[in-house]
């Protein structure tokens, strides 16, 4: 499992990387001095840590603890709609999860640790502190202890989840990277339900260029 998500982790971030990236970035005063270096050092400590730590939620998975089932076994309609319930699911919990490490004392133990890179690269996806990166990939592995979810779908999901991760941290004008530029908006992961539940939504297009903002106004 260790091997696959680095693997997972090189492949995808070196994608984003050279595919989305504006590299004219590096120069920048807020870019750090070896930051990629750190980046992936940071990741690949999560990652290992995460993977020892998510052993056991797989093997009560495979043992039959969990409600994964054989795909098709399930009616079509499920299978299709487990998909909009779990990104539901997880939007929830990681926004919630997210603010709650934004309190000044887990930020100051655990969050900071991502948030010092100011110009985040899709290298950063996981630049988390290793307890904290697990706790927050949780939503991926307990909704299908929660609700029926086809193995397929897990994967699916998976997949698809960390996917999105490096495309929230390659640092388009998007929802992410407002986030990284004032750390009290945009807690969010697929949504911006919660955002804007919660008071906490900006919109990236007005937020990161002032002029726009203030021909709006």
């Amino acid at each position: 499992m260790c091997i696959v998500t680095h693997l997972f982790y090189f492949l995808f971030g070196t994608i984003c990387y050279h595919q989305n990236f504006d590299r004219s970035l590096r120069t920048s005063a807020k870019f750090q001095r070896s930051q990629i270096r750190r980046e992936i050092n940071d990741s690949l400590l999560a990652l290992v840590c995460g993977s020892f730590l998510t052993a056991p939620i797989l093997v009560a998975q495979l043992q039959g603890y969990s409600n994964v089932y054989r795909f098709g076994s399930a009616s079509w309609w499920y299978e299709l709609a487990q998909y909009p319930l779990f990104v539901l699911f997880s939007d929830t919990c990681m926004y919630w999860l997210h603010r709650v490490f934004h309190a000044p004392v887990l930020f100051r133990m655990m969050h900071s640790k991502h948030h010092r890179y100011v110009i985040p690269t899709p290298f950063s996806a996981y630049a988390f502190h290793p307890l904290e990166a697990w706790i927050m990939s949780l939503p991926i592995y307990t909704f299908g202890f929660i609700w029926p979810m086809s193995d397929v779908a897990q994967l699916v999901v998976f997949c698809s989840s960390n996917i999105w991760t490096f495309l929230l941290h390659d640092n388009r004008d998007q929802f992410h990277t407002v986030h990284h530029k004032n750390i009290n908006y945009n807690f969010g992961q697929f949504l911006h339900l919660w955002d804007y539940l919660g008071g906490t939504y900006r919109d990236a297009e007005t937020f990161l260029n002032p002029s726009r903002r203030q021909s709006k106004r």
